[in-house]
């Protein structure tokens, strides 16, 4: 059973990016390998415990949830051709699917992280979370200030909120401020100690499991 990421993976990601470009990967191509399948090994051991958890992300592969190594730079001014981390996200229909709320990993040198929740969701979507706030704000609010939640992630990921209330709710609703977001999104950054220490496992899951009442809350807005 695969318990930690293993620090060879951060070693080639942070040469990555200082050698950022084809033929250095190119001559490294045997590391990528490397740490892809120490990364997919990692998250396939996790696959079973979050499925137990949480039956609507199916019974799926790591790699169909990986996000590729390389780099769409046909809208960005960055030219590089490779990310310089390695992540997932574990959801129905793995990455493609992106409409639904799920569970990202992300592995970076200084910049890791775990969470969960729906990011960029569709204008139908949004607007039925934000229904489902309205109507039931105080199990919002519960999920969102409960021990655990904020143990990890202190509170929602606050990207793109809007500084007016959105179009069709009232102004006057008690929780107007939780209807302002864009994502739906909890996030918790750890160390690349942490993620090589054993026990690592134990504690992504622990995120995993304090983001699974948001996720379900969103799901629930989506039926």
């Amino acid at each position: 059973m695969k318990d930690k990421i293993s620090p060879f993976v951060f070693e080639f990601l942070n040469d990555l990016s200082h050698n950022n470009n084809r033929e250095w990967f190119m001559d490294n191509k045997k590391r990528w390998q490397s740490v892809k399948e120490d990364f997919l090994e990692f998250v396939e051991d996790l696959m079973p415990e979050l499925y137990d958890m949480d039956k609507t992300i199916g019974i799926q592969s790591a790699e169909k949830c990986m996000y590729r190594i390389y780099r769409d730079m046909r809208f960005s001014n960055d030219k590089t051709p490779y990310k310089t981390h390695v992540a997932v996200y574990i959801a129905t229909g793995g990455i493609k699917r992106h409409g639904r709320p799920g569970y990202y990993f992300h592995i970076e040198n200084g910049g890791s992280m775990a969470g969960g929740g729906i990011f960029m969701p569709e204008p139908n979507t949004l607007t039925a979370i934000r229904k489902e706030i309205l109507y039931n704000i105080d199990t919002f609010r519960n999920i969102i200030e409960a021990d655990d939640f904020k143990k990890y992630f202190n509170k929602l990921w606050q990207l793109d909120m809007l500084k007016q209330p959105p179009k069709g709710f009232p102004k006057d609703f008690e929780g107007i401020d939780l209807l302002k977001y864009r994502h739906y999104v909890s996030s918790c950054e750890f160390s690349d100690i942490t993620a090589t220490t054993d026990g690592f496992k134990k504690y992504v899951m622990d995120i995993f499991r304090a983001t699974y009442p948001l996720n379900k809350f969103i799901i629930d807005s989506m039926n």
